[in-house]
């Protein structure tokens, strides 16, 4: 027993795990783990606490969310001055990096929300009309181009791991860029290249520029491989309206095996950008 305490001042395991907010049961596993001892314990073995150990207490539990036991066991039996700054500042910088992760994460989640919110009150019988900003995408090479591999698979496979390397996969869908030519008479859908959303520390260098302006949005529900089938309708639109369609069009799924186990629930955004047919186009497209 402490000297400077007698029995009368110390607290039974019960008394101090009920003003800790804990269970006994926790107070011996972290005794286990050497952790917490109590700072007596009386000839029949019962455990006491003083009230100097709420606080210590307190301070292991948090401690124990964000620190391996072995730092934790190490902090708890050394506790000096310069160890306890070498380890809160090492504390520190990891737990800013996993909040800036997990601010990351949430933003992507945040933006795939925003995105199949998009299309639920979308009539996917009709096309629309709209302006769109420029945007920066990481692209894969040409699927088209033997020289990288098998086409679809390298190609794919390029972007997949990119997303992966910088923690996009929460985020944005993969998509598909075709040339607007294909468009005509295809029986299949095809994609020349793969994109993802930019990370956001990517040099300018590496993007790829969808060119801000006008498009003729789609939204295809079905199969995310049968777009081809909306073709049609959208070069008759265009046909119809005296639009000059731009070099490229974009896929993007919105709604796909992430959100819904049919596939005929599936809805992908095409987007094909125009022009009136007179107009010049007022930039050119790509990296």
């Amino acid at each position: 027993m402490p000297a400077e305490l007698t029995k009368n001042e110390l607290l039974v395991s019960g008394r101090f795990a009920k003003i800790c907010g804990v269970n006994k049961q926790t107070l011996l596993y972290y005794e286990k783990l050497g952790l917490f001892p109590p700072c007596y314990r009386d000839e029949t073995g019962r455990r006491y606490y003083s009230t100097e150990q709420i606080d210590t207490f307190h301070v292991i539990l948090a401690l124990r969310k964000i620190m391996s036991l072995t730092e934790l066991k190490r902090y708890i039996q050394t506790r000096k001055t310069e160890y306890f700054l070498e380890l809160f500042d090492h504390s520190i910088r990891n737990l800013t990096d996993q909040i800036s992760h997990l601010e990351k994460s949430r933003d992507m989640m945040q933006k795939k929300v925003e995105l199949v919110q998009e299309v639920r009150d979308i009539d996917t019988s009709i096309i629309y009309i709209q302006h769109c900003p420029r945007e920066y995408l990481k692209v894969s090479s040409n699927t088209r181009d033997a020289s990288v591999g098998p086409g679809t698979l390298s190609a794919l496979g390029v972007i997949i791991q990119y997303r992966v390397e910088h923690d996009l996969c929460l985020g944005r869908a993969i998509g598909g860029i075709l040339p607007s030519a294909w468009l005509e008479g295809s029986q299949t859908t095809r994609h020349q290249y793969y994109y993802s959303e930019l990370a956001p520390d990517a040099p300018p260098a590496e993007a790829f520029i969808k060119a801000e302006g006008n498009y003729m949005i789609y939204y295809h529900r079905g199969d995310y491989h049968t777009t081809y089938l909306s073709y049609p309708k959208l070069l008759a639109y265009a046909k119809q309206n005296h639009f000059k369609l731009g070099p490229y069009v974009y896929e993007e799924s919105l709604v796909d095996e992430t959100v819904e186990l049919n596939p005929e629930h599936y809805i992908t955004k095409i987007s094909v950008p125009f022009v009136a047919s007179r107009a010049e186009w007022p930039e050119a497209e790509g990296s």
